[in-house]
């Protein structure tokens, strides 16, 4: 079960504001093979300062998801079923002496109404080759799916604008005398939704763990993301676009907490234009 909260940051006269508040919880059952997750997640959009209010449109996503998986080492291969309902709540109050009590009951208690046209079916899959300190992964968004009430249609398209690739290299977890190592070391790079010039986009990332016990831990976590528009500017980099993120995870057994600050890089280069930064806090618990 995981918990998800994150907003973008940014000053409104001094007053504490949720500007684009997205909230998460997610329930995942586990077989051998196979693994069922039900998600639901909120977002405030159209963010309004009122002064002692402030207005929003909520979007409310409720998604059902089946993963099959078959493994052969150091080969995986993956295919998921992913249903959609949306649900849509038009005119938000927040009041500032009673954020956080009015932020809870318009995100859990309030009703939202549904929007069949929004609905959707997808499915993706993906193959990844894993070995003890290399792993490379291809993944497949979506190459099928169905929206309102159209039928299911493979789509060359879709796959293509959701393709994505991966590679992640890291430390060994045990030394060779099998004792668990103090430090692991882990780096990842990420090409993701490589045929979309919209959502084409670039992400690395390098993560030190602190391995206090086979399932205790603490990480340091720092990463880069950047959207392409162009695919020729895949391995490029510009400080003008992209967004580092720092972050702290905790591992404790059957319970991971995990908190990110993600800020626009434009900040290295003295660009003072107004620029949002945002923080994000997951927890998760495994029953």
């Amino acid at each position: 079960m995981t918990f998800g909260g994150g907003d973008e940051l940014d000053g409104h006269g001094g007053r504490f504001r949720f500007e684009r508040p997205v909230v998460d919880g997610a329930i995942s059952f586990l077989a051998k093979n196979i693994a069922l997750t039900i998600q639901s997640r909120t977002i405030f959009e159209d963010f309004t300062d009122g002064g002692d209010v402030s207005t929003y449109r909520g979007d409310k996503f409720t998604v059902f998801q089946l993963d099959w998986a078959f493994s052969r080492p150091p080969l995986s291969l993956g295919l998921r079923a992913q249903a959609v309902a949306a649900a849509v709540r038009p005119d938000i109050t927040l009041s500032s002496d009673q954020l956080l009590f009015d932020f809870f009951v318009e995100t859990a208690i309030a009703r939202y109404d549904s929007v069949e046209d929004l609905s959707a079916i997808s499915f993706g899959l993906g193959v990844l080759l894993d070995y003890e300190w290399i792993g490379m992964g291809v993944v497949v968004g979506k190459f099928a799916s169905s929206s309102g009430e159209d039928p299911l249609l493979v789509d060359g398209n879709s796959l293509l604008r959701t393709l994505s690739w991966g590679l992640s290299l890291s430390t060994p977890t045990y030394n060779t005398h099998n004792e668990l190592r103090l430090f692991k070391v882990e780096g990842a790079i990420d090409l993701i939704n490589l045929g979309s010039d919209e959502n084409r986009e670039l992400r690395g990332g390098v993560a030190v763990k602190l391995q206090l016990l086979p399932d205790w831990s603490v990480s340091l976590l720092t990463g880069y993301r950047e959207l392409k528009k162009e695919a020729k500017d895949l391995l490029r980099f510009s400080l003008a676009d992209g967004r580092h993120s720092i972050g702290l995870a905790g591992e404790l057994s059957q319970v991971s907490l995990l908190v990110t600050y993600e800020y626009p890089t434009a900040w290295y280069t003295g660009d003072n234009a107004v620029r949002k930064s945002s923080l994000t806090l997951v927890g998760s618990v495994q029953l």
